[in-house]
């Protein structure tokens, strides 16, 4: 996903400047969406994705600080959103068909509307819940945000994170609980606060 953008783009995109964004945005479409490929997702979601991850560019453009290449920032920020999108996926999942055949799922009445009006809420309340981890996420340093992404959505050990990174399992053990403590602080102080840590 190698690729350079211009500095002044850049710049006037980091000032706020709309036609400057647009231009990024058009230049960074293709190169998200061939990222994106690389996720088992459906073809709904990838589109959703391309949407979400410029969301968090043109938000983000002006925290980019120039320590690794643009290319290596939009990975990460493609990759984030993608993980989140999957792990959020994963869970609703697991709370769909807790105790349900799949056969059954088709059976369901809808006849009891509280029910359903109560699930829409949960399901509203994670949703929430799953914006306010991905900006938390977002505020943490890469090497944290990569140990928490590899470890919590794609399931690795420490063994794993330390043989992707190049690193020791004492040094990924050490930054995963760093990070931990720090998404704790940062969840706690958002609008959610100690529920949202709790979860």
């Amino acid at each position: 996903m190698a690729f350079s953008i211009d500095k002044p783009t850049l710049e006037r995109a980091s000032s706020g400047d709309p036609a400057a964004l647009e231009t990024l945005a058009t230049l960074l479409m293709p190169h998200i969406e061939k990222q994106l490929l690389r996720y088992p997702l459906t073809d709904e979601d990838r589109r959703d994705l391309v949407q979400a991850t410029l969301m968090q560019v043109v938000r983000r453009v002006g925290s980019f600080r120039g320590d690794s290449s643009f290319s290596t920032w939009l990975f990460r920020v493609t990759a984030n959103e993608a993980l989140m999108m999957m792990r959020s996926q994963r869970r609703h999942r697991a709370r769909l068909v807790a105790g349900l055949d799949l056969e059954d799922l088709g059976t369901l009445s809808a006849a009891n509307d509280a029910s359903l009006l109560q699930a829409g809420d949960a399901t509203a309340e994670a949703s929430e819940r799953d914006a306010c981890v991905r900006e938390a996420l977002a505020e943490l340093p890469s090497d944290y945000r990569d140990v928490v992404a590899l470890h919590y959505s794609q399931d690795l050990g420490l063994h794993e994170i330390a043989a992707r990174l190049a690193t020791t399992e004492s040094a990924v053990r050490s930054r995963l609980h760093r990070a931990r403590s720090r998404l704790r602080e940062i969840l706690e102080r958002g609008p959610l606060g100690r529920e949202v840590a709790a979860a």
